[in-house]
């Protein structure tokens, strides 16, 4: 059962946080030990095309594609990578938390 709990930030913003074994579970990465510094960074995107557009411009910088963008568990379409310091990314297109039409 995946343990997560979404708070809402200004301009239409979320913020994420998830159990270290679900992100585990979802990237199919393995479990390490807890560090201060094992989150992921999550990056919400209006469209879906958004997700592999993102996820193109990442690796063109350098980063390391995790795994590949694909629909979601929720009815989403999502994907991670790695930065060049080793930071875990999540691009996510979730249309049930798209921000509000301005």
């Amino acid at each position: 059962m995946a343990r997560l709990r979404f708070f809402d930030l200004s301009g239409g913003l979320k913020l994420a946080l998830w159990a270290q074994a679900d992100i585990a579970h979802d990237t199919g990465l393995p479990v390490q030990p807890i560090s201060p510094t094992a989150l992921t960074i999550g990056h919400n995107v209006v469209r879906r095309e958004d997700v592999d557009q993102g996820l193109r411009a990442a690796a063109r910088a350098g980063a390391k594609i995790i795994k590949s963008a694909q629909d979601t568990f929720y009815g989403g379409y999502a994907a991670y990578f790695a930065d060049p310091d080793g930071h875990l990314w999540e691009i996510v297109w979730n249309p049930d938390l798209l921000p509000p039409d301005d």
